[in-house]
């Protein structure tokens, strides 16, 4: 991954566009408000995949290949035809910035280079955590997974018990930041491409499973993620055909504006216990919630998101990270801007009244 998209000139010469540093493509505004610190995190990075299987938005499974690495092309850099996949994210902490500041610096990673032999050992590892994890089987990443991974866990066998996630915690408090150094198990997964919405949903547990073990038991975040892809070679703010594709955990939000009504286009919904199928999800594990002085639904009276990075010691009511996705194939002129954005500013506007700004 980089921090530049490669454009061609109308005069032929190539070059480099810093997305981070062009405000008329990408800006930012963002405030601490009143408190100490600002545990929000935001990334704009273009993606490189060497072959890319996408899902389009009603599920059917849509081929993009992408023959050689950006960094491979030997300075061909045309515009668009290297398969460039922009990479806009957004991550909202709590609890402390940790959490946040290592998906900035792993997430992406992880998406570029996850391995379909990777899924079977993450899923294990989560099941190993027990309660909501016990049976844990995401849909998309079954056609991944061995016989012996699709089996429910032994529950006796394979639970965390309170008194080993107390040791880990002490273990922990200490540890810097990396990625864990599980070894994935080899089998057939291996001869499988993985669609987009598997790639982003095991990339997802994974990175959250390293987060388990590197962060303190009460640190979070959200995290919403948008790939934007140009369809027909050029570049995505000229392009006639777009593919947008949102991966989603928390109450962070993507929302489009459309070019012609100016009408908000939300792409993420909250995943708060208001949701029905959220609060149901995780009150069959034993969940339930609180509302507060504020009049705000908490897990356990603790935690406003049902999914989220981190807070490891909240995974076994359900607290996942398995992200909800959504792709959208759009005409570029049909969209006015897309925005990411937080609760902070989502507490006190509407969809409608953020495009509206």
């Amino acid at each position: 991954s980089h921090e530049y998209y490669l454009v061609k000139s109308p005069h032929g010469e190539n070059y480099r566009l810093q997305l981070a540093k062009s405000r008329h493509l990408a800006g930012i505004r963002t405030s601490r408000g009143n408190r100490e610190s600002n545990e929000d995190r935001y990334q704009t990075l273009v993606l490189e995949f060497n072959k890319l299987d996408n899902v389009n938005f009603n599920g059917n499974v849509e081929h993009i290949h992408i023959d050689k690495k950006i960094s491979e092309t030997n300075g061909q850099e045309e515009e668009g035809k290297d398969g460039q996949i922009c990479y806009f994210a957004l991550f909202d902490g709590h609890g402390g910035s940790q959490c946040a500041d290592y998906l900035v610096d792993n997430l992406h990673k992880r998406i570029e280079d996850i391995q379909a032999s990777d899924a079977d050992d993450t899923i294990s590892q989560w099941r190993k955590a027990g309660g909501y994890f016990r049976r844990f089987l995401p849909p998309s990443l079954v056609p991944l997974l061995s016989p012996e991974t699709i089996k429910p866990t032994n529950i006796r066998q394979n639970t965390i018990t309170s008194e080993e996630n107390s040791n880990s915690s002490k273990r922990n408090s200490s540890k810097e930041l990396s990625p864990s150094s599980t070894n994935p198990i080899s089998n057939e997964s291996t001869k499988f491409e993985l669609t987009l919405e598997q790639r982003l949903t095991l990339s997802f547990l994974k990175t959250d499973l390293e987060l388990r073990d590197s962060i303190g038991r009460s640190i979070g975040s959200t995290a919403s993620i948008a790939l934007v892809k140009s369809l027909d070679g050029r570049t995505f703010w000229s392009s006639e055909e777009l593919e947008i594709t949102v991966a989603h955990v928390g109450d962070t939000r993507v929302l489009l504006c459309d070019a012609h009504s100016g009408n908000a286009i939300p792409l993420t919904f909250d995943h708060h216990p208001s949701s029905v199928t959220e609060l149901d999800r995780l009150q069959k594990y034993g969940g339930y919630v609180i509302t507060d002085s504020f009049g705000s639904d908490m897990i356990l009276g603790k935690l406003a998101n049902t999914r989220a990075f981190g807070d490891s010691k909240m995974k076994r009511y359900g607290i996942s990270a398995e992200p909800e996705i959504i792709s959208k194939m759009v005409k570029g002129d049909d969209v006015a801007f897309m925005v990411l954005v937080s609760d902070g500013v989502t507490s006190v506007l509407s969809n409608q009244e953020i495009v509206d700004c």
